[in-house]
C-alpha cells in the first residue's frame, strides 16, 4: 500500500505530474508475478483527459487541488486502462498507445487477469476515502455498470447494419461518455461542492466524452488506413459499425451489403472510406459533435467560478481541435 498524507494540498498546475507518479508507482508496486505486465503498462500513457477534468473540477478558489483529488484522478485513470486492456482482448487490437496491447504481448488470459486487477487497484485507491464520502462509493460502480453495458451494446450490434443513431448514442454513452461524466461529478464533490452543483458538472463530463468518441470514430475515416496510426485494424475490418458509416448508409442503403463482407480487404476498407466521406457521412457525424460542442460550451460558460470555466473550456477546446 502506498502511503499517502491525505490532508495535503497541490498546486493544479502540478496535479497531473503527481497524478501520473501515483499511477506508476501502483502499478509498479505490485506482486512480482504482474511486474513484466505492469512494467509494460508503464512504458506510455494516455491523454489523461479524464484525470484532468477531475483535477481542474476539484480545484479550490486558491488554485490547490487536495490529495484525496489526485488519488482519485489516478484511480479513474487506472479503471480507464483497465477497459482498454479488456477492450483489446474483445476487439483482438495488436497495438495501444503506439506499443503490443498486453493481450497481443502476454497473451489473451493474462490479458483478462490483468484487467481484472487493474479494477482491483482502482477501487482499492478510492477505498482510502471511503470514510470520508461512504456515500458516494456507488458512483464509482454505477460507472463501472454502464461502460460494461455500453461494451456488451456494442458486441450485440457488431455487423448490425441497421443499427440506428439512437442506438449508437447508447453505446457510447456507456463506454466512453461514463467516465466523463465520473471524473467531473467527483471532482466537484472532492471540492465541497452541492450535489446539484456536482450533477451539473457530471452533464458537462458526460456531453465532453459524446464529443470525444464521435470525433474518435471520425477520424477512423480520415486519412488512408494503411497509414492510419490509430490500430492495425480499422472499425470496418472489426465490423463495428459507428456514426460515419450510420449516415452514409441513409444516402446510400446499397453500401450495407459491401459492408456485412465478413473478409474485407484492405483496397475495399480504403474504398469504403472514401464513399463514407463521399457521402458526406463524416461531416454529417461532425455536425452532430459540433451540437454537443455548442451546447457544452455555453454550460461551462455558466459556471461561476472564473477559473475554472477557463480551464474546464482549454480542455474542450483540446479535445475539440485534436480531432480537426
Amino acid at each position: 500500500m502506498i502511503n499517502h498524507n491525505l490532508s495535503e494540498k497541490i498546486e493544479y498546475k502540478r496535479s497531473l505530474e503527481a497524478v501520473n507518479l501515483l499511477i506508476k508507482q501502483s502499478l509498479l508496486q505490485t506482486d512480482e508475478i504482474f511486474s513484466e505486465i505492469m512494467q509494460h503498462l508503464t512504458q506510455e500513457s494516455g491523454k489523461n483527459l479524464r484525470a484532468m477534468l477531475l483535477l481542474v473540477t476539484s480545484t479550490d478558489e486558491d488554485g490547490f487541488v487536495s490529495q484525496n483529488a489526485v488519488v482519485a484522478a489516478a484511480a479513474l485513470e487506472i479503471l480507464h486502462l483497465a477497459t482498454l486492456v479488456h477492450d483489446d482482448i474483445i476487439d483482438e487490437a495488436q497495438t495501444r498507445r503506439g506499443q503490443l496491447s498486453v493481450q497481443s504481448r502476454f497473451g489473451k488470459k493474462q490479458a483478462v487477469i490483468c484487467g481484472d486487477y487493474l479494477f482491483c487497484k482502482c477501487f482499492s485507491m478510492v477505498s482510502e476515502m471511503s470514510a470520508e464520502y461512504p456515500d458516494k462509493l456507488k458512483e464509482f460502480s454505477s460507472a463501472m455498470t454502464k461502460i460494461c453495458l455500453g461494451e456488451l451494446r456494442q458486441f450485440k450490434h457488431n455487423a448490425d447494419t441497421d443499427l440506428s443513431v439512437r442506438n449508437y448514442l447508447k453505446i457510447i454513452a456507456g463506454k466512453t461518455s461514463a467516465l466523463f461524466s465520473l471524473a467531473m461529478y467527483s471532482g466537484a464533490v472532492l471540492s465541497g461542492d452541492s450535489e446539484k452543483d456536482a450533477r451539473f458538472m457530471g452533464r458537462i463530463g458526460f456531453k465532453m466524452g459524446m464529443i470525444f468518441q464521435i470525433l474518435d470514430d471520425c477520424a477512423d475515416y480520415e486519412g488512408n488506413f494503411e497509414v492510419s496510426k490509430k490500430s492495425v485494424k480499422h472499425d470496418l475490418a472489426e465490423d463495428v459499425i459507428t456514426l460515419p458509416l450510420i449516415y452514409a448508409f441513409f444516402k446510400n442503403p446499397a453500401l450495407k451489403a459491401r459492408v456485412q463482407d465478413q473478409q474485407l480487404s484492405i483496397p475495399e476498407i480504403n474504398d469504403i472510406i472514401t464513399e463514407v466521406k463521399n457521402l458526406g457521412g463524416v461531416s454529417m457525424a461532425l455536425d452532430l459533435a459540433e451540437k454537443y460542442y455548442i451546447k457544452t460550451k455555453k454550460m461551462i460558460e455558466s459556471l461561476p467560478d472564473q477559473k475554472k470555466r477557463l480551464e474546464i473550456s482549454k480542455i474542450l477546446e483540446k479535445i475539440w481541435k485534436g480531432a480537426h
